[in-house]
């Protein structure tokens, strides 16, 4: 039998099941299914769970200044028990060294002079009074482990740096996710795991629905992809790829 959705998302990592929390706090009928067997289980498990609000485009300090509020009222945000347990936001501050890379932040203090995002300009005395352990010699530029020169300063030092009080992490990235599952089935979502899209069906030109791996079928006029690294494959599945500006792509790298 084909179920009908308002909104189908594609992922229940920690974006994916806080798109379906929100949806369903405003009516919507949605799911989520992800090929994992639980929420979190994919790239959100791997996160670093870093909660920061220095970014380079205003909407995106919006967002994230925005959503720090909800990171520090996690229990009242989410209206919900989850019998796993809360995740916990580790509100201890970020600090963020200005080099000539990063156009030594002035982009970044000025997005936040706009939002009015509190920060404080921390020079090199600063820095080891707050952070004894740091070491404000530069290294630059990124050298490979064999290089002979690895791990030796370059003989000058950092230019001072950026301390954001509004940031922290989360203990547990794989959990926020699944609380955000109970949140949203609290609301009226659902969600649909250990299976995989394997087709996005189209009408009149836009989405209507996707085909399961064991040939079921949901409809819905809305899509929303939010597989992770796996979501280049949605996009070209979809067949949207050719009117993106920015394309998605997976990529392995050390953080």
């Amino acid at each position: 039998m084909t179920k009908n959705f308002d909104a189908i998302i594609i992922g229940a990592g920690v974006i994916g099941s806080a798109i379906s929390f929100e949806l369903s706090k405003r009516g919507w009928k949605s799911i989520n299914i992800d090929r994992n067997p639980s929420s979190g289980y994919g790239s959100t498990a791997a996160s670093c769970a870093i909660i920061r609000v220095h970014y380079s485009t205003f909407d995106g300090c919006a967002l994230a200044y925005e959503g720090y509020h909800y990171w520090k009222n996690w229990s009242s945000y989410l209206e919900c028990h989850d019998e796993k347990g809360l995740s916990k936001f580790i509100d201890c501050g970020a600090m963020i060294y200005k080099t000539e890379m990063n156009n030594f932040l002035k982009i970044i203090m000025e997005r936040a002079d706009e939002l009015k995002i509190p920060y404080e300009n921390w020079d090199l005395e600063t820095i080891k009074r707050k952070l004894s352990i740091s070491d404000v010699s530069s290294f630059f530029p990124v050298k490979l482990p064999k290089s002979a020169s690895f791990g030796k300063s370059n003989g000058r030092l950092m230019s001072g740096a950026v301390f954001f009080p509004t940031a922290g992490y989360v203990n547990d990235p794989q959990l926020s996710a699944h609380n955000l599952q109970r949140a949203s089935e609290a609301k009226g979502g659902e969600f649909l795991f250990k299976k995989s899209v394997v087709e996005i069906i189209k009408e009149n030109g836009r989405a209507a629905g996707v085909v399961l791996d064991d040939g079921s079928y949901i409809k819905s006029k809305v899509i929303v992809n939010v597989a992770g690294p796996h979501s280049m494959k949605i996009n070209q599945m979809a067949d949207v790829e050719k009117s993106m500006n920015i394309k998605t792509k997976a990529l392995k790298v050390e953080v």
